[in-house]
């Protein structure tokens, strides 16, 4: 060996052995309300998108082309009616040579509305109880995943109920020794109701005690994604009319009360702009198009665990989305792991 390749060998060696060289796993992780998202010939719930085949085969369509311009490698898919609606979607996806997509759905116990929290993912999903994908969810009088909240009615008197929490998704997966257990939720929505805010922090605090029971105890760390229908006091978004008059972001943040601190941070925090913060797009006149009293707000959430705080790279809202598709915007948000032993 000449004395320039033996230096050039013991450059590259140097440098494959250097703290520089750590393997590292690139993950985009998305969430996006696909706005009732049905198949053609299936039926769902009470609520419709499209009532005729043609322009529920067309939804489809426009989903698939924005799952394949974001590319991402998990994706929380929101307001899925069926798993007819997940496999029609993957095939899409296989048909545009994404061969390495797989669906998977639960069925999510709201009986009126029929919207699921669905996964597509190219990455291995754990199996976790014998199923890759579960949801939390309690039959009447049955106190596990149930929970009793109070509001004010509308005459101003006391009034109280309960919720389970339908209309979630729980799913593990293990990237390059990371192990993330996500809780993929459509929570109750309409933050300016005070029955539905009541509601919506009862779902919250079910949504603790899922992750406190059934995920940080397997060794996962928690992911909390989806439409979350509510504000986020602690990352203004671009309305600045409208705050959260909840607790629920907050106590999400903080599935934990007895640890200090909260132990989830929202990733929204990187995204630089204010004015790029919005996720949900309010026709208020059915128009079809962006007026300037439409509402336009962040209600879409990643919330991720502090220990991914150093490794996430960018975070941002893909404004792609035409009304045609959905009142909601996609969550992108892009890890760089590094190997975990």
């Amino acid at each position: 060996m000449t004395p320039s390749l033996r230096c050039a060998a013991l450059s590259l060696t140097a440098l494959l052995l250097s703290p520089l060289a750590v393997a590292e796993t690139p993950v985009r992780l998305v969430t996006f309300n696909a706005e009732i998202l049905t198949a053609p010939r299936v039926r769902a719930g009470q609520l419709n998108k499209f009532r005729f085949d043609y322009a529920r085969t067309e939804h489809l369509e426009r989903v698939a082309h924005v799952i394949e311009t974001l590319s991402p490698d998990i994706l929380n898919l929101v307001e899925v009616t069926s798993v007819e609606a997940v496999d029609q979607l993957v095939e899409l996806l296989h048909a545009k040579g994404m061969d390495d997509y797989q669906g998977y759905h639960v069925e999510s116990n709201d009986s009126f509305s029929g919207m699921d929290v669905a996964l597509i993912t190219r990455l291995p999903v754990d199996e976790v109880d014998g199923a890759k994908i579960r949801t939390i969810y309690s039959e009447r009088g049955d106190p596990t995943w149930s929970q009793a909240f109070s509001f004010t009615g509308w005459e101003g008197d006391h009034r109280t109920s309960g919720t389970s929490l339908s209309r979630n998704a729980m799913y593990f997966m293990t990237v390059d020794g990371w192990k993330l257990g996500f809780m993929g939720l459509h929570l109750k929505s309409n933050p300016s109701d005070n029955y539905s805010n009541a509601k919506r922090g009862a779902e919250a605090v079910l949504v603790q005690r899922a992750i406190r029971g059934e995920i940080t105890p397997r060794g996962y760390l928690p992911v909390v994604l989806g439409d979350l229908n509510d504000y986020d006091p602690e990352v203004p978004d671009r309305d600045e009319t409208r705050s959260t008059v909840t607790t629920v972001i907050a106590d999400l943040k903080d599935y934990d009360p007895e640890s200090p601190g909260p132990e989830l941070f929202n990733s929204a925090k990187f995204i630089k702009r204010q004015e790029d913060r919005y996720t949900s797009h309010w026709d208020w006149n059915e128009n079809g198009a962006a007026d300037s009293d439409d509402v336009m707000t962040m209600i879409d959430h990643v919330l991720l665990p502090t220990e991914l705080e150093p490794f996430v790279k960018r975070v941002h809202v893909a404004h792609v989305v035409g009304l045609d598709t959905s009142d909601h915007f996609p969550v992108v948000v892009d890890l760089v792991l590094p190997h975990k032993e």
